[in-house]
């Protein structure tokens, strides 16, 4: 993924290309069912910061809220939100 962020955004783009796709995430997908699908078969071993305006972070909470009135034991909404938002980004770029 940040070689293809790099390249259209350079290197400081990052937080950009993910802000457009958590918008992408949430327009695409009303419902937020990719959130969460698959994760029990994958694993996590890179962090990193990410910047986000507060417009962003407004349309993060709102989708945090609707995973949690789905399932209120989720644990690790943000971080799954992020992850389905660049998940199908980078799946839409490859088709």
């Amino acid at each position: 993924m940040l070689e293809s962020v790099a390249r259209e955004y350079g290197k400081k783009g990052k937080s950009r290309w993910i802000k457009e796709a958590i918008d992408g995430l949430i327009a695409k997908d009303t419902g937020l069912s990719s959130v969460g699908l698959g994760e029990d078969y994958e694993t996590y071993d890179v962090s990193d910061l990410l910047v986000i305006d507060g417009l962003t972070f407004e349309k993060l909470q709102t989708a945090m809220t609707m995973i949690r009135r789905q399932d209120p034991l989720f644990e690790g909404v943000q971080s799954a939100v992020i992850r389905a938002a660049i998940r199908m980004r980078l799946l839409d770029e490859s088709t």
